[in-house]
């Protein structure tokens, strides 16, 4: 392949020329700041090098370190850097409401180099430098430390058994404790399964969000999923291929099981365990194999992803070991049995809860393309793209969708959908929402949720609901 040379016409070369005559001095002699990045368009006559990307947009955001919160009014300079881009990033801009900024109009070549720096009143400074591109277009999540921030020094807390936790009889940074005291149960006023809760009342998973702004780039990430796309509930009774449609989960008392040390494919973000699986558990049918196992005697959930049994001994892709007693998330990065690195079980649609009459927690859905991860979700399957939704994002039924003329047992679930919302957990089928297999689900009339499409959703900002950037907690 012989090399292309880039030939921008005279005309465009004299335009950008007195372009950046007028940026480099006003009118009056003085010197001008430059509020935003000055490019040329994409000529028609041009003609491209080996390696150039194309046309795109450098994109970010800017957040509090401690609190997570956007930093609006930001300053966010782009210097870049390349041998052959006709329009490198180059300028200066600021941050958004919303704590996001964008340079438009930037030509990407494969051996670029680009160095962005943001800066804020009261705040640390922050320079990155991104070096060789893939695709015409670079995300970046900044996030800056107040000054004068010190951060907490923490105990290391004592090896406490599971029905117990720390005691701390003084004053203990980050809420650990030296000693350990017999767990006292959270009262079940949230969602609860045989007698656990389904993590504290105050958690991500049980906090209404009908009273949430609609997030930014709400319809962004609904177009991104599809908008016209129609709804699938991803559970009910009888088979499908062979097995039971939706993901089970097995209720035991530890006592009489075997416990398992697995051997995970991905060891290094899994609980080494051991894992208390019954003789024939209940396992996901298909692709992802899942068992989730809730030990009854201390109310601790085993979530296993990919599981296989063979030999003797059970072995997996990924495991996660919750305390439904408390809110406290997966290390940062770390995936779980769902690749979001979020628990399965509380985001599932359970029978009992329609017997009950109420659904009282966000349900569990997949989008087949994700991008990054906001809290409370811990882990990635591809890099942030403003305009994919990442895992963790949170999405409601619109408040004026009309579901009176659905039959009662439907009715819970779309109030759920606009009460508590549905959360993206993994990658999957477009707006497939999880559920429990059990034979009083009527599959025909699971189908009249058909008619639901991503036009009828829109996304929330959870944001305002983070109390702990390592907490599931609400405040």
């Amino acid at each position: 392949m012989k090399d292309k040379e880039f030939n921008a016409n005279g005309t465009l070369i004299a335009a950008l020329l007195f372009v950046l005559l007028l940026t480099a001095c006003n009118l009056d002699g003085g010197t001008a700041t430059p509020t935003v990045t000055v490019t040329p368009v994409p000529s028609s006559t041009a003609t491209w090098l080996v390696g150039d990307l194309g046309w795109g947009e450098v994109t970010g955001h800017v957040n509090n370190a401690i609190t997570g919160e956007p930093i609006p009014g930001a300053i966010v300079t782009c210097d870049g850097f390349s041998y052959t881009s006709p329009a490198p990033c180059q300028g200066t801009t600021t941050t958004d409401v919303n704590g996001d900024f964008v340079f438009e109009n930037i030509f990407f070549h494969d051996t670029d180099r680009m160095t962005i720096r943001v800066e804020a009143p009261d705040f640390v400074s922050q320079t990155l430098t991104q070096e060789f591109f893939t695709q015409p277009e670079f995300y970046v999540n900044v996030t800056l430390m107040p000054f004068g921030f010190t951060p907490m020094i923490c105990c290391t807390p004592p090896a406490c058994s599971a029905n117990e936790t720390y005691n701390c009889p003084g004053e203990c940074p980050c809420g650990c404790g030296t000693t350990c005291a017999t767990k006292t149960p959270t009262p079940l006023s949230g969602p609860a399964i045989a007698g656990c809760p389904l993590f504290p009342a105050d958690n991500f998973w049980n906090t209404p969000v009908d009273s949430l702004s609609i997030h930014p780039r709400s319809q962004a990430w609904v177009d991104s999923i599809g908008r016209q796309t129609g709804f699938h509930m991803d559970f009910g009774s009888g088979t499908w291929d062979g097995g039971p449609i939706g993901i089970p989960y097995n209720l035991i008392s530890a006592a009489g099981v075997t416990w398992y040390t697995l051997d995970f494919y991905y060891p290094d973000e899994s609980d080494p365990g051991p894992y208390p699986i019954p003789s024939n558990p209940l396992i996901e049918w298909g692709s992802d194999h899942h068992i989730l196992i809730v030990n009854t005697d201390d109310c601790a959930l085993y979530e296993i992803y990919d599981a296989s049994f063979s030999g003797g001994q059970w072995s997996g892709g990924s495991g996660a070991i919750w305390d439904l007693n408390s809110n406290a998330l997966r290390p940062e990065t770390w995936t779980s049995a769902d690749a979001a690195g979020l628990p399965i079980l509380p985001g599932l649609a359970r029978y009992d809860e329609i017997a009950s009459g109420e659904i009282n927690h966000a349900l569990r859905f997949t989008a087949s393309e994700t991008a990054g991860y906001i809290w409370p979700a811990r882990h990635q399957t591809s890099d942030p793209d403003r305009r994919i939704p990442p895992m963790g994002a949170r999405f409601r039924l619109q408040a004026d969708y009309d579901i009176s003329g659905f039959p009662l047992e439907l009715q819970i679930i779309l109030q759920a959908m606009k009460t508590y919302g549905i959360v993206l957990a993994d990658n999957g089928s477009d707006w497939y929402v999880s559920g429990a297999p059990d034979a009083r689900w009527d599959n025909d009339m699971l189908h009249l949720l058909d008619v639901l499409t991503g036009n009828d959703f829109e996304a929330v900002d959870t944001s305002v609901l983070m109390a702990d950037v390592n907490s599931g907690e609400v405040r």
